[in-house]
């Protein structure tokens, strides 16, 4: 693991959910002191359904890694006095909330700059933060429709589907902590804090990229493409003996030529159906059934060999288990272990990035409820009295 580069940046995490609590993490990974603010009650993904064998939510040790929790009601005139005081000791403030919800209490990006002009504010947002829809609440899922995703995701027999994973929460937390960073760098040239926003609308319709471009350029509607391109042909999901795997075999002409004398179906490459991409995606049925017929053969493994053989790129589909246990995997020290205090020692995903060839990991694993308030406040200049006070008064939580 490498020691990580933020070493003197403080934030201030006001997330929730996956999008704003993994862009915070990322931080945190990469050195910042990271300070969650939590209500009394804790994160809402302290209590859902997967569980450690001790009771604590797996969701939320996998989203909080790094970070320290200050357990305090901001609502309340008391706690809001207190979280000033940690604002204004702070570099970075990220929020997930709702566009101009925070603004009652005084935490919107406006309010916030007007009273600490250095401090950089991220928002992340289902929608964005302008527009008819800025009001509206989006979770990975309804953006994944609104977006367009769902609509080239599945088949004719499936209907529209959703990608399996919440790839748009991940790459909007990505991209916060990308435009973060760059204010970052900014603002230690001018002195002024900016504000960073993204949204999973934004990073969903990024990700549509090359589609996107298409219909742009030509106003054709893919439609439902199962695990095929509509750009290029073959590309995409075949059966095997024994089960599946992906060919791209459509980079190049040249991959098209190899791919036909590594599955030896020479033929096809002369076939008028078939002889540019255009034919082969007109006619991508057809081809599939072509290039099944002989798939259907023999096992998934011989033909991984056979095709790395002749230079065309291929991959088997694995299972999630299958593909956490790869060597490559393991190799790039993706997969990272933590003892939490309760859990005990449990696994996550770490962040998807290196430094000098080493793995970035998170310094100590996800915090109980209140673990840092009482720190946390006093390094901020509240005296023990008042910090007990706000205990007493359950407008903070300390364990």
């Amino acid at each position: 693991m490498v020691t990580g580069p933020l070493g003197d940046v403080r934030v201030v995490d006001l997330t929730r959910f996956v999008a704003g609590s993994y862009a915070t993490m990322l931080l945190a990974a990469l050195g910042a002191e990271v300070i969650k603010i939590e209500v009394p009650a804790g994160d809402p993904y302290r209590a859902p359904a997967t569980k450690q064998g001790t009771g604590e939510s797996a969701l939320f040790l996998a989203l909080n890694a790094g970070k320290r929790s200050v357990a305090i009601d901001f609502r309340a005139a008391a706690g809001r006095e207190a979280l000033e005081r940690v604002l204004a000791r702070a570099d970075m403030l990220v929020e997930n909330a709702r566009p101009g919800s925070l603004a009652r209490h005084g935490l919107d990006w406006e309010s916030v700059h007007a009273r600490y002009p250095t401090l950089i504010y991220g928002s992340i947002s289902g929608y964005g933060d302008v527009g008819p829809d800025a009001s509206r609440g989006g979770f990975d899922l309804i953006l994944q429709a609104e977006s367009g995703i769902m609509s080239v995701t599945g088949a004719t027999d499936s209907g529209p589907v959703k990608v399996g994973a919440p790839v748009l929460d991940v790459g909007a937390g990505l991209s916060c902590a990308l435009g973060l960073l760059a204010a970052y760098v900014e603002r230690n040239r001018t002195g002024v804090g900016r504000q960073v926003s993204s949204s999973l609308l934004e990073f969903a319709l990024a990700s549509l990229g090359t589609l996107a471009a298409s219909v742009l350029a030509s106003g054709e509607v893919p439609g439902l493409l199962g695990t095929h391109s509509p750009l290029f042909a073959p590309y995409g999901g075949f059966r095997t003996a024994d089960g599946w795997l992906v060919l791209a075999g459509a980079g190049s002409e040249d991959i098209w030529m190899r791919a036909c004398r590594a599955l030896g179906l020479d033929t096809l490459a002369s076939d008028p159906r078939f002889v540019d991409n255009a034919g082969r995606l007109a006619s991508r049925d057809a081809l599939t059934r072509e290039i099944e017929a002989v798939l259907t053969t023999r096992p998934t493994g011989h033909w991984l060999t056979v095709l790395a053989d002749a230079g065309v790129p291929a991959g088997q589909i694995r299972s999630l288990p299958e593909a956490l246990a790869s060597p490559q995997v393991h190799a790039l020290g993706a997969v990272q272990e933590l003892e939490h205090h309760a859990a005990g020692p449990y696994r996550l995903i770490g962040p998807p990035l290196r430094i000098g060839h080493a793995p970035l990991g998170y310094p100590f694993p996800a915090p109980a409820l209140g673990a840092d308030t009482i720190a946390v406040l006093s390094d901020a200049g509240l005296a023990r009295e008042q910090i007990d006070g706000l205990i007493s008064q359950g407008i903070a939580v300390a364990t």
